[in-house]
């Protein structure tokens, strides 16, 4: 099994990459948790992915995995996203049928990658507080909660987790 990581590209077919986010994020779904990337149109999906640095896993042509890189933004309302040298990612998302086989480590170590070619110290993320399986997985990577928020948009309260990349080989 061959796996590249590379930046997602206009001709990618935004459907299908939105049709594999609710597949993997169905089980979120299921357990009451909604996270946009449960039930988003493709359109969003669209705006999301060009508003960051994109990367998609692909397998022998199909893109099975995701992850957008977002820069520091000073008009976030997540207080963590706005310091200058903090980016981070979302819209993170592995085929349910590719799972536990380090895809989404992959895309993560190309997301630590670029942060730090961008000269960014920190990566940070959000999620619901309810995932604990998600916050444990995050927590062995390394990442600290530093701040719990609720965003209109979800039905949760969420943790906003960071790595310090200075701590990482």
């Amino acid at each position: 099994m061959s796996i590249t990581i590379r930046d997602w590209r206009n001709d990618d077919d935004v459907e299908a990459l939105t049709r594999m986010l609710h597949r993997a994020y169905a089980p979120l779904a299921a357990a009451g948790l909604r996270y946009m990337a449960t039930h988003q149109p493709w359109e969003v999906t669209l705006r999301r992915l060009e508003r960051g640095r994109a990367l998609v896993a692909e397998l022998d042509g199909e893109i099975i995995g995701t992850l957008t890189v977002y820069t520091p933004d000073s008009e976030s309302t997540v207080p963590l996203y706005r310091d200058a040298q903090t980016y981070h990612f979302g819209q993170f998302g592995v085929e349910p049928d590719h799972k536990g086989r380090g895809i989404g480590r992959k895309l993560h170590q190309a997301a630590i990658l670029h942060t730090r070619e961008q000269g960014g110290r920190y990566l940070a993320l959000d999620t619901a507080a309810p995932a604990t399986d998600l916050i444990a997985t995050y927590q062995r990577w390394g990442y600290h909660i530093m701040e719990r928020m609720a965003f209109s948009a979800t039905n949760y309260e969420s943790v906003v987790m960071r790595l310090d990349l200075h701590d990482r080989p």
